[in-house]
Order: structure tokens, then C-alpha cells, then sequence
């Protein structure tokens, strides 16, 4: 049976039966004729369209199934539309659909046939979906509390599964699919499933929101406390101004960075702004642009062009070394008439004490740059020149760029402190990496790994010192120039004692002149007695020690001026350590005096030399000698036997004896060449029964043929023997040209003989007169003496003449 219903087509909404649905009605044409039948009391039929957003829909637009409704309110707006409050009725079939005369819609429609279906499985599915939807709406939070108590009264399950299709969020076509359906069953078991998908959506849903709001929570609190502490370090003076990040900027921006390493900054720096603070790569990130930002990329000091200060300054700090001062005043006039130049890399050369450090910071106050110094003394890891890359915990920049940074200019005197002590291990090569620093045609752009980016190191004055130059690795010493730093003699050692150390220790402890005054007798003595040193090192300390005690004094009460005399520094500071002139014992055959040359300085060297009757010709070394000095002693022996009676030894003292051959202090290594002719005098000396002048020393390299050949370290060994006491030093021919490094004053304290063969240094060396008996090791017991606290400098045999250390 068909009847006739004023049509509603319906855009987005499905009406299911029992559901109360508001709509808003609007027509082109108007819907006068539409309310008239309405409140006529007409029960109308609602169509979801086919074409959704149809705003005049044709009759052909509508679906085929629809639902009844009744008007529970209708309210007709001023600007022509109308708002309905409906409840769904039945469903129907659109049969047939026109358009009237007055611009309405009707429809003929039937009653929508449904199925019989199993009860016992319709009652199982009504359970089920009314244990979902009782789960769903009641952890589900957003549905109103009225919807969820209609629910709960549904008794009907026809109505509850048309109640579900409405709250489950269904799809439109799958809302209009439910609709259709005809059987109960089928549409249970549909919202079943729905129902278990939403659910579980809602499950996963909550559990998002649950750790949102968990986060939003912590973030919330964070925020307000970071908020409270900004607002605290404003009211206290301790930071206002614009946020942290921009203040970075902008430093970044005033670092005069070249452009491609201004535009890395900013992109990490735009990075950082959407990191959270507490995340590990924000810091790691933060240190790098503070670092950038410090560098002086474009900070330039202005040299001071005026060699007359240059050497007012040096002169002011150090006394004599006029060769060295000569050549950095001609490196800085250089430097001068051509700032671009690619200049040589200055190396001061000397042992500890003599002032290279010094002479560094003199450089750089006489241009008036900042200096700063790289200590290289250890240093293994390549890291260290390099720096470590940003991935690694705890990466930091390289010595060079962190001495750059604390300079705070890019053109800084950079001292590169003990170049020869470099070493190398399985880090990698530092002296390889030190190699880009110091080369002009790489440093304009040296990459340090934690910078990561090119820094212009061609306006850095680099300067190194050593104390050996032989330790230096060859690729870098091709590119320095060595400056050597001799010792200082005993008068230059009295004058800085004198103008420079003294006044500099008196200030540090707190004193006056009027308080603590040094004789010059007794500087000479500490000098002599108290150091063994070529620079001036132990002599600050032991100046030190005097004013350390005047200073105890002083605090004491007791007022009185203290006089440091020779005759006091033994009850102030204790005996002297260096209480006898080796060279006025050396009075016994088979002892000699070398000179050997150390890393910090000249000494003497003693060789001393025994034989044992009823022997083969054997021949001992002892004394801690390398293989070289090993050999000196073998040729020196054989040119004895090849010219035994030139020399007037009888030939068999060398198959009827054994020859001991000992260098004392046996527990410092010792090794080269320039002891041959020593080791020659001291056998010459034993086999001959002759001694050996006690105020003589030498040096020189032997060959089998005779032949003296020239040493090394000439200046350092003749400052040694003119400390020893010595008054004549044998040097070999070839070294004549050295006596130009030595002072004046130095060279008229000493008698020099240049020689060319070994017979010339026997005819120096040995004394006219044989003495009788020739010293013979005997198993009398040894004594020993020396100052107590000290190592001892004098062995002697009982019944026996002495042996000088």
C-alpha cells in the first residue's frame, strides 16, 4: 500500500528510526509551501540525497530508501530557512517522487519489508553491542551524558542498533548501507564490528591523549618555571634584554665571519630554535656557536712599526744574546717593509733557562700583539692540533684555535712551547698536523675538526722554541729557522742576577732592598757553587730561597736588615752542592777531561782509564756508553797500538794487560763522537805513565788514521770548562770559525789550541815528567765524600791518590 509524504532531502544526514536529528532546511524557491503542509500536521519523509551539497535537488536525486519523521519543532528564520527538530519513525521505499505546483516535493512511499531473523542470535548480538556501546560511551568522554542515558533506556534492539548507527561516527554511505539493510541480524552484527573498530581506536586514542596531556603536563611546568627563574634573574640585574637566541645572533652577526661560515652559524642556529633546551645536541650546538662566535674572525691589532722600541725592549728584558736580538730585529724589519711577506718561522734553540719563552713575549709587546702559548711537550694525539670532532662527548676545539680564541685577535704571536718533545703514537701524527699550521701556502684556511670550518691562519706570527734540534721531526724543521740560545757565562749570569732576577724575586716576596740586600761575592758564589745550569733557572730559585727566609723573618718581628755575604749563604741556605773544582784533582795518569755538549748545557766529562797486569789485551767499558761512544774507545786503542812506538809504549802493555775504560756517573746514558781524543789522551796517559794537565780539557772526533775531525755544541762545552776551572781547551782545526760565538771576555779567560792529528793533543795534553808507579786497580775498600744531601764529587782509594768525579 503506497501513501503520499511531503519529501526533505537530506544533504549529509541519515534519519534513522527513533534518532532525534536537527536540521536546517533552505530552498531557492522558498519553503513556504514546505512549513504550510508541516504545520498542516503532514508527516513527512526524509531522503538522503544521491548528489550531496545539492542545494535544489531534482526528485531523480533522491535515494530509494528513506525515513519517516515527525516535526517536533519547527522555528522559520528571517533570512527564509527553518530550523527542525524531527525524531525518526519508520523506513520506507521511495516509490515515485515529482515536484508540485507550489514548489514542494512529494513522494509515493511503502513500508520497507524487514526479515525474520534467528531470536537467539538476534539476542546474542543485542548483548554484545550493548556491552560495546555501554564501554564506548562511558570512557569515551566527548558524548554528552544525555546521550548515554538514552542509550541505557533502549529496550528495543531494532532501536538499539538504529540508536548505534548514530552515535558510532559511521561513514555517510555506510549510515545510509545500515538503513537499507532489512535485517535485523546483519545490521547487529555490522555495528558490532564498527563498534569494536571504534573502540579499539578509542583505546589507542586515549592512550595518546593520556601521554599528550602527560607531556603538556611536564612542558606546562617547565614552561612556568623557566618563566618564574626569567622573571627572578630580571629583578635581579642578572639578565633582561632580548631572548637568549637572539642576543646569540647577534653576537654571530658582529664576529665579522666570512659569509659561507656565517650562513653554517645561522642554519644551526635556526635549528637550535626547534630543539627543546634539555636535548642533548641543543648544548652541543650552543657550545659551537659560542665558540664562533668568540673567534676574532676580523679582529686585527695594529703593529707597531718602530725598531728603536723593538730593541729598547728586548735590551730591557735580556741581557747580552746580541746575535739573537740582530736577527729578530731584522725578521721584524722584514715583517715591516713587507706585512704580506711569507716569512721564515723563527725556532730558538737553546737549554732550559736561557730565556727563549722570554724573548717570545718581548717580540710580541715590541709589535704590540697579544701572545699566547701552545705547549707541545707530550702532546701525541693529532686531536690536539686538530681538535675532535662535534660527534664525540666532550669534543673541543684544537690548541690552535683555543690559543687564537683567549689571544682575541686573529694576527696574535702564537709561541709554539717545546716543538722537539712532539711524539707520536697510534692517535696519529702531531708533528704531520703541525705541518698545515705552519705552512703560508695552507694555514689562510686550516680547518680545525671541531670548527669545521676555514680559519685564516696567515696574519699569526708563529714562533717555536726546543731544547735539542735534532729532536724535531725533519719535515718540520725544514721550514724553521733555527736560532740557537747558548748558556750564559758567569759575568752575563751576575749582571741578570743583578738587574733582572733580584729585583723581580724581591717584588714577588714582598720586600725591600733595605730589607734584604746580596753582596755581588755572593751572587758569584751561588753562581758557582749553588748552579750547575746554563741559563739562569736554579739561580731565580735559589735567590728565592734567601728572600723566602728573609721573608720569615721579616714576619716574625725582626726588623732588622739582613746582608746576604758569601760567608752567610751556608748557615741561610745551606752548604753548597758543587764544592770542588774537578779540574785540581785531576793528577793522576789515565784520567782525562772531556767536554760534552746535554740538552741543557755544556759539562765536563771525565775519562778515566786502569789496567791489570798478567791480562791479554782485554778491553772493558763502562759507565752507561752507547755504541758509538763504545767504538771511540776500540779506535782509540788501535791508533795506540798502530803508533805504540811513535807514542814510546812498548808493544806488549798491550797483550800482557787488560784495560779498564770507565766514564763516571754511570747512571746517565751517555753517547757520540766528540770524546775520541779523550779517550786517546786517558789510554796515552796510563800506558805512558804521564799525566794529563789537570787545567786542560778537549774535544774532538778521532779516526784510526789520526785524523781529529770536527764536533758540535762548541760555545756549551768551552762555558762548561771555564765553569770547571779549566784554562786550556784542545779543539779540533776545523772549529776555529766557532770562536766567533764566544765573548769576548770568554775567549781571553781561555787558551785555545785548534789541532788537526792526535799527536798534536798528546804533545798538549801529557806532561813531560813519567811518574813511577802508574795507578793499578787494587781491591783496597772505596770512601766516599762529598757534601751531605749531595751527589758525591770526589772517590777515593785508601793509601791512593784521588779520583775526580
Amino acid at each position: 500500500m503506497s501513501e503520499t509524504f511531503p519529501v526533505i532531502p537530506l544533504n549529509d544526514q541519515v534519519l534513522f528510526p527513533g534518532a532525534v536529528l536537527p536540521l536546517r532546511l533552505s530552498r531557492p524557491g522558498g519553503l513556504t509551501p514546505l512549513v504550510a503542509q508541516l504545520e498542516d500536521g503532514k508527516t513527512p519523509v526524509f531522503v538522503l540525497c544521491k548528489r550531496v551539497g545539492a542545494e535544489d535537488p531534482y526528485p531523480d536525486d533522491l535515494r530509494e530508501i528513506g525515513c519517516t519523521g515527525r516535526v517536533l519543532r519547527i522555528v522559520s528564520l528571517p533570512d527564509g530557512t527553518a530550523r527542525l527538530l524531527v525524531e525518526g519513525l519508520n523506513r520506507v521505499r521511495i516509490k515515485h517522487a515529482q515536484d508540485t505546483e507550489d514548489g514542494a516535493m512529494t513522494a509515493k512511499v511503502s513500508p520497507l519489508e524487514l526479515s525474520e531473523d534467528d531470536p537467539t542470535l538476534v539476542g546474542a548480538l543485542e548483548q554484545l553491542l550493548r556491552e560495546t556501546l555501554t564501554r564506548l560511551l562511558g570512557e569515551n568522554l566527548d558524548q554528552p551524558e544525555q546521550m548515554v542515558e538514552a542509550g541505557r533506556g533502549i529496550k528495543d534492539a531494532s532501536r538499539l542498533a538504529d540508536y548505534a548507527a548514530g552515535v558510532l561516527g559511521l561513514s555517510l554511505d555506510r549510515r545510509y548501507e545500515l538503513l537499507c539493510e532489512p535485517s535485523l541480524a546483519i545490521r547487529l552484527e555490522a555495528l558490532n564490528t564498527e563498534g569494536a573498530k571504534s573502540l579499539q581506536l578509542m583505546e589507542i586514542s586515549n592512550r595518546i591523549k593520556s601521554t599528550v596531556q602527560e607531556t603538556m603536563d611536564q612542558n606546562q611546568k617547565e614552561y612556568f618555571l623557566r618563566e618564574q627563574i626569567k622573571v627572578i634573574r630580571q629583578e635581579l640585574g642578572e639578565e633582561g634584554g632580548p631572548d637568549d637566541l637572539d642576543r646569540l645572533r647577534q653576537r654571530l652577526e658582529a664576529a665579522g665571519m666570512p659569509p659561507e661560515v656565517f650562513k653554517e652559524a645561522t642554519q644551526e642556529l635556526d635549528r637550535m630554535r626547534r630543539m627543546h633546551s634539555d636535548a642533548a645536541e641543543y648544548s652541543v650546538s650552543r657550545t659551537w656557536l659560542d665558540l664562533m662566535a668568540a673567534l676574532p674572525w676580523s679582529t686585527l691589532t695594529e703593529d707597531k712599526h718602530d725598531l728603536t722600541h723593538a730593541r729598547g725592549v728586548l735590551d730591557e728584558d735580556h741581557h747580552g744574546l746580541e746575535k739573537v736580538k740582530e736577527r729578530i730585529l731584522e725578521y721584524l724589519a722584514v715583517r715591516q717593509l713587507n706585512p704580506t711577506a711569507r716569512g721564515v718561522i723563527l725556532c730558538f734553540a737553546g737549554p732550559p733557562g736561557v730565556g727563549k719563552t722570554s724573548l717570545v713575549k718581548s717580540i710580541a709587546q715590541a709589535l704590540g700583539r697579544s701572545w699566547q702559548k701552545v705547549s707541545l711537550g707530550g702532546v701525541k694525539d693529532e686531536s690536539e692540533i686538530r681538535g675532535h670532532r662535534r660527534t664525540y662527548i666532550g669534543s673541543m676545539p684544537g690548541r690552535i684555535i683555543q690559543a687564537i680564541k683567549r689571544a682575541g685577535s686573529r694576527n696574535p704571536v702564537l709561541l709554539l712551547d717545546e716543538l722537539d718533545k712532539l711524539g707520536a703514537d697510534y692517535r696519529g701524527d702531531p708533528a704531520s698536523a703541525l705541518l698545515e699550521v705552519l705552512d703560508p701556502a695552507q694555514n689562510h684556511a686550516f680547518m680545525d675538526h671541531y670548527l669545521d670550518a676555514p680559519f685564516d691562519l696567515s696574519q699569526v706570527m708563529f714562533i717555536a722554541t726546543a731544547n735539542v734540534e735534532d729532536n724535531i721531526p725533519h719535515a718540520l724543521l725544514d721550514r724553521l729557522e733555527i736560532v740557537p740560545l747558548p748558556g750564559y757565562i758567569e759575568e752575563e749570569k751576575t749582571e741578570i742576577a743583578r738587574h733582572h732576577l733580584l729585583p723581580r724575586v724581591r717584588a714577588e716576596h714582598g720586600l725591600t732592598e733595605a730589607q734584604l740586600m746580596v753582596t755581588p761575592e755572593a751572587i758569584q758564589q751561588l753562581i758557582r757553587r749553588y748552579t750547575r745550569e746554563a741559563g739562569v733557572r736554579q739561580l731565580e730559585r735559589e735567590l728565592a730561597k734567601l728572600h723566602r727566609k728573609a721573608a720569615r723573618r721579616v714576619v716574625e718581628g725582626d726588623s732588622a736588615p739582613i746582608e746576604v755575604t758569601e760567608a752567610r749563604l751556608a748557615e741561610l741556605i745551606g752548604p753548597p752542592p758543587f764544592h770542588v773544582e774537578p779540574a785540581e784533582h785531576a793528577t793522576t795518569p789515565g784520567v782525562a777531561i772531556g767536554l760534552a755538549w746535554t740538552a741543557v748545557g755544556g759539562e765536563i766529562l771525565f775519562i778515566e782509564a786502569v789496567r791489570f797486569p798478567q791480562g791479554k789485551g782485554q778491553l772493558r767499558l763502562t759507565g752507561s756508553l752507547g755504541d758509538v761512544m763504545k767504538e771511540s774507545v776500540e779506535a782509540a786503542m788501535s791508533l795506540l797500538r798502530s803508533r805504540a812506538e811513535r807514542f814510546g809504549i812498548p808493544a806488549e802493555v798491550f797483550t800482557s794487560f787488560d784495560y779498564h775504560v770507565h766514564v763516571p756517573s754511570g747512571g746517565i746514558p751517555k753517547d757520540g763522537p766528540s770524546a775520541g781524543v779523550t779517550m786517546l789522551t786517558a789510554l796515552a796517559s796510563l800506558m805512558t805513565g804521564r799525566k794529563v794537565r789537570s787545567e786542560l780539557a778537549m774535544t774532538g772526533e778521532l779516526t784510526l788514521r789520526g785524523k781529529v775531525l770536527p764536533v758540535g755544541g762548541v760555545k756549551e762545552k768551552v762555558l762548561a770548562a771555564r765553569r770547571a776551572g779549566i784554562k786550556v781547551v784542545v779543539l779540533p782545526k776545523h772549529n776555529e770559525h766557532d770562536l766567533a760565538d764566544i765573548p769576548v771576555l770568554l775567549r781571553d779567560d781561555l787558551t785555545f789550541h785548534f789541532v788537526t792529528e792526535a799527536d798534536e793533543v798528546l804533545a798538549l795534553a801529557l806532561e813531560a815528567a813519567v811518574v813511577v808507579a802508574p795507578p793499578m786497580l787494587t781491591e783496597a775498600p772505596i770512601v766516599v765524600e762529598g757534601a751531605a744531601g749531595h751527589e758525591p764529587r770526589v772517590m777515593r782509594m785508601e793509601g791512593g791518590d784521588p779520583w775526580p768525579r
